[in-house]
């Protein structure tokens, strides 16, 4: 019993993973462009760019979710693997903590989440964790994008090797039938021999 309480609460863990990642797609978009004025911080000139910019960080997240979706191993439990936790993890967090370090100005203030709760000291840690997570998400969403594409053609590799095993396996075992079964020779106890039945008594 103690050994399947640990093994459920990673089932429901991946499952809730497979979720938050769909809902990354429209959620940290939005997050980016809306989250820091939770904390106070200024709402303004940076909203613009945000706005181009909204849509290819939902497009960029939906192609690296999607292509992970596209595997039966993910589609079908509705439950990613721990490898794909290990690889998304990191890259949807960086994208989160974009939300608190973006600045923006309106009017005379100029600031982000992090400078609304420390102080302006943290203006300049803002601006480079932005430039360093924004370089991040794009390098780390085409290197994602590719290992699960690969990921993904190893797993219809190894599903057509199955259906094309399971085809031949009759097949294969008709020959070995055939070259197990053994015939008995022609020449019997009867070879040679010429049996007539003759009707006339005479």
């Amino acid at each position: 019993m103690a050994s399947t309480a640990p093994s459920t609460q990673r089932h429901w863990a991946l499952r809730a993973f497979f979720w938050v990642m769909i809902a990354s797609i429209i959620v940290l978009p939005v997050w980016i462009m809306f989250g820091r004025a939770l904390a106070g911080a200024p709402l303004g000139d940076a909203l613009l760019l945000q706005a181009f910019l909204g849509p290819g960080l939902a497009i960029l997240i939906g192609a690296v979710v999607g292509i992970t979706l596209a595997r039966k191993q993910v589609r079908q439990p509705r439950a990613v693997q721990w490898r794909d936790v290990r690889l998304l993890a990191p890259w949807l967090l960086v994208i989160a903590l974009l939300g608190v370090t973006v600045v923006d100005t309106a009017g005379d203030r100029t600031g982000s989440a992090l400078t609304a709760w420390f102080g302006d000291g943290w203006l300049t840690a803002s601006q480079s964790f932005t430039a360093i997570g924004i370089m991040a998400t794009i390098i780390g969403g085409a290197v994602l994008f590719w290992l699960q594409v690969l990921a993904l053609g190893r797993e219809t590799k190894a599903r057509v090797e199955r259906v094309v095993n399971d085809l031949q396996a009759p097949l294969i075992e008709q020959r070995a039938r055939q070259a197990d079964a053994s015939f008995e020779p022609i020449d019997g106890p009867q070879a040679g021999r010429v049996i007539s039945i003759d009707d006339d008594p005479r």
